[in-house]
């Protein structure tokens, strides 16, 4: 825990000394690894060279929905299982961006409930969840705004988004909300095309679902579940 005390004292006084050997302490006990890596992605601290790893967990509070349209109103499909990340996470600075490897969130298909069984049931065939029972979110870049103390508080960050086997790109935001608080965070829109998704059609071509959706989401990494 003296880590912690570094990094309290740290922001209350709001010094502009980096500390960078501190990312390179081994920890080992399962509360005190996020502090570290917190640390690690605040500073930038760490060999060009050699990755370090962490495990992190996702905070319960975090939240992610899909919104859309059809021709005749709006739904939600919102995300009501706990979203986890059971790998660790490998980090490595490179040309001030932080590379990671491991930090892959799948997420059900089935989970996504719009509160509509019919629509539950479309969606689910669209996405085709017998093939593809996940939804898979990557975290695989953060791009800080580095202050001139080498730390930073917000930033971009790259997500890869798989649905159907198909992988693209995004570029969405992210913040340090405390030593212990690293949101991600955003409303990405998407095209179903994209993915080789055919929006539904029912009651014979009347109500026709727009292929544009919001993949809405916030994704706290935090240290008490």
């Amino acid at each position: 825990m003296k880590l912690m005390s570094i990094l309290k004292w740290y922001f209350s006084h709001q010094n502009k000394r980096s500390f960078r050997h501190l990312s390179e302490v081994e920890l080992h006990m399962p509360n005190v690894y996020l502090p570290a890596f917190i640390w690690m992605l605040l500073t930038g601290a760490g060999s060009a060279l050699h990755a370090q790893e962490y495990q992190i967990f996702i905070h319960p509070s975090s939240d992610v929905a899909v919104y859309g349209s059809t021709n005749v109103n709006n739904f939600k499909f919102q995300y009501t299982e706990s979203i986890t990340l059971d790998k660790p996470v490998r980090v490595k600075r490179i040309e001030g961006t932080l590379r990671l490897t491991g930090g892959i969130i799948d997420l059900k298909v089935r989970a996504f409930d719009s509160g509509n069984g019919i629509m539950n049931k479309d969606f689910r065939k669209m996405l085709e969840e017998e093939d593809n029972p996940f939804i898979q979110v990557e975290l695989a870049a953060l791009i800080p705004q580095w202050l001139p103390n080498a730390a930073w508080r917000e930033g971009k960050a790259e997500i890869n988004v798989t649905i159907n086997q198909v992988t693209k790109k995004y570029v969405v935001r992210c913040k340090v909300e405390n030593p212990e608080s690293l949101l991600i965070y955003g409303k990405q829109k998407i095209s179903l095309s994209d993915y080789g998704l055919t929006p539904p059609v029912r009651m014979m071509g009347m109500v026709k679902v727009s292929e544009w959706v919001d993949l809405d989401f916030s994704l706290r990494f935090a240290t008490d579940r």
